[in-house]
């Protein structure tokens, strides 16, 4: 672990030398811009938990003769209990990457910390990225690194390790994209993953829009992802949509939970359609059922809205909640600075033999204010009522201001 923050320390290190030496010598703007920001999570229970999470990102634009970027992000975390500080709070970097992308160039290389998804390949990275442009509809993206812990703590030892590395291929033939990727990783000189994927994307007739991913566990032998989705616009007011799905979590070699890795396969499918049958006012509604050996559980919805708010009703069934019936409504309004927002859901039913009356809801209220172009405050708080929350208040509170500028260096 020490080796790991030794080594990721140095790239920093030799990042920042790298701008403050193009900076100098460029005779170009150097601009750059940025957030900041602040999260904080407050909630009413046995022990007053607050936690806090703030996140300052800084990205240059454009120096070094202009074919060079930086961005990067820092975030923190602290967690306060009965107003003493837990000792979980820390601050890390999450992302620090070096960019080259000249103009004329086919190249685009990203060197650093960076989350990567390519296909089936997803995860935090330290290492390469690169994507090499054949033509105008074919390219090429490769990438590879160490692995990088998902947790803020830097005390922590890192879980996952390793190494990893993958490609994706896309190409497109008139309005159909192919997509073919691979990705491996390792750790301690055994494999822990090895897929492949294959992601389709086309708008085949005039109206209709498919998507469809095949994503295999090579070292499992079983489909991670098998996707089928559309949207079919029928007319100028009416679409409809349907996905069908069998999905299982991505569960690594080293890991306990890859015994039971067919018993966490999930089969679903998914209806929904939306008609503006008035110039402002809609209708909407979906069905989503997830199949298995014994009742098939399913969640319908229908609602009636335009762009102030929507209500609407709900019902399913389901092992954890029994047979349930409830509404729920959301309205948005903007007032000058201020966009205001309110929302309940409540539901009832039987909850297997044990609860026969169960309710549940939720009420929640939210307040943005816009203070300047580049000063945001905003606020949400819950009120929640189950039989897991017994009166259970719970707030978010978020402060974030944007930064840009231009300094030209001289030579």
């Amino acid at each position: 672990m020490r080796k790991f923050k030794s080594r990721q320390a140095l790239f920093l290190l030799t990042i920042l030398l790298f701008l403050v030496v193009s900076g100098v010598q460029s005779a170009f703007a150097l601009n750059y811009s940025g957030r900041f920001g602040v999260w904080s999570y407050v909630r009413d229970d046995s022990v007053d938990r607050v936690q806090v999470v703030p996140l300052l990102s800084l990205n240059v634009h454009k120096f070094g003769g202009g074919d060079w970027n930086f961005e990067s992000t820092l975030r923190g975390f602290a967690e306060y209990q009965n107003g003493y500080a837990n000792s979980s709070g820390t601050a890390r970097v999450h992302r620090a990457v070096l960019i080259w992308k000249p103009e004329a160039s086919k190249w685009d290389i990203r060197l650093g910390q960076q989350w990567v998804t390519e296909g089936i390949g997803r995860g935090n990275v330290l290492g390469l990225w690169s994507n090499y442009k054949f033509n105008r509809k074919t390219d090429l993206r490769v990438f590879g690194g160490s692995r990088l812990n998902s947790s803020l703590s830097l005390d922590q030892e890192n879980p996952d390790g390793g190494w990893t590395g993958g490609l994706n291929v896309r190409t497109r033939f008139g309005k159909r994209q192919i997509g073919l990727s691979y990705f491996y990783v390792s750790k301690d000189g055994d494999v822990m993953f090895n897929g492949l994927g294959l992601d389709y994307h086309c708008t085949s007739l005039k109206d209709l829009t498919m998507r469809a991913r095949l994503h295999m566990n090579l070292e499992q032998s079983a489909i991670e992802t098998g996707q089928i989705t559309a949207y079919w616009q029928t007319t100028g007011k009416l679409m409809l949509s349907a996905d069908l799905r069998t999905q299982t979590p991505r569960i690594f070699e080293d890991s306990f939970f890859a015994t039971f890795l067919e018993e966490s396969k999930t089969n679903s499918a998914r209806l929904g359609a939306f008609w503006e049958f008035d110039e402002d006012v809609y209708l909407t509604g979906m069905g989503y059922t997830i199949f298995t050996e014994e009742d098939m559980l399913y969640k319908v919805r229908a609602g009636i809205g335009d762009e102030k708010g929507e209500i609407g009703y709900t019902h399913w069934l389901s092992a954890g909640e029994g047979d349930m019936d409830g509404f729920y409504g959301q309205t948005r309004y903007d007032i000058k600075q201020f966009e205001v927002s309110l929302g309940f859901d409540y539901s009832r039913g039987s909850n297997s033999e044990i609860r026969p009356n169960t309710e549940a809801q939720v009420i929640y209220g939210g307040l943005d204010w816009s203070i300047t172009r580049m000063i945001n405050l905003g606020g949400r708080i819950e009120h929640l009522k189950n039989q897991y929350h017994n009166e259970d208040w719970r707030a978010l509170f978020s402060l974030v201001t944007h930064f840009r500028s231009a300094v030209r260096g001289e030579q």
